[in-house]
């Protein structure tokens, strides 16, 4: 059981289909600032012959003007909590890639010092860094700000989780990018 969560609009539902080992989308997404993930969602997927339950969760942080309250958005986690069986082996905090806001810190708290007190391995997805010359330059701008407050995880992907607009040759523009990101983020869960 790996449970993606962040804030609205991150790319947590386009992660969880990235993650899947074919083209077909699993998982709704939107390109709206509000989340389009209502209910928390279970998806299997296969990595390396090996099977995964991704639980895609409603966005954290929309506000009042989101399609899920705060308080729902805990609620539904409890209730996700008291369903598993297996208990949680991974959680996955997705973030856009921009610089750091202390809401990060705020949701990882949530997260992995109150509902799972430390107990479960936490890895970062910095998303939205298709244009940046090279992805991992984010980590190595940020890693600093993540560790000063008291944000420390097992590993991380610096990634795109969209292919782009499609070009007059008839590719998507970040291709590339997007290939290397589902690699990136394949190992990560694995």
């Amino acid at each position: 059981n790996v449970i993606i969560f962040g804030e609205s609009g991150v790319g947590k539902s386009s992660l969880v289909n990235m993650l899947s080992s074919d083209d077909n989308a699993l998982a709704a997404v939107s390109n709206q600032a509000l989340g389009c993930t209502f209910e928390t969602e279970p998806y299997q997927v296969t990595i390396d012959e090996r099977e995964y339950v991704l639980w895609d969760t409603a966005g954290l942080n929309e506000g009042s003007k989101g399609s899920v309250s705060a308080d729902e958005a805990c609620e539904k986690l409890v209730d996700l909590l008291k369903q598993l069986k297996g208990g949680v082996h991974l959680l996955v905090y997705v973030v856009r890639g921009t610089r750091f806001r202390r809401i990060i810190k705020i949701n990882y708290d949530i997260f992995q010092r109150v509902v799972f007190r430390g107990q479960v391995p936490i890895v970062l997805v910095a998303t939205g860094l298709e244009n940046e010359e090279s992805m991992e330059k984010w980590w190595d701008e940020n890693k600093d700000d993540l560790a000063d407050n008291e944000l420390y995880f097992k590993d991380h992907a610096c990634v795109t989780t969209t292919k782009g607009k499609i070009s007059k040759s008839g590719e998507h523009i970040f291709e590339e990018e997007y290939d290397l990101s589902k690699a990136l983020a394949r190992l990560l869960v694995k």
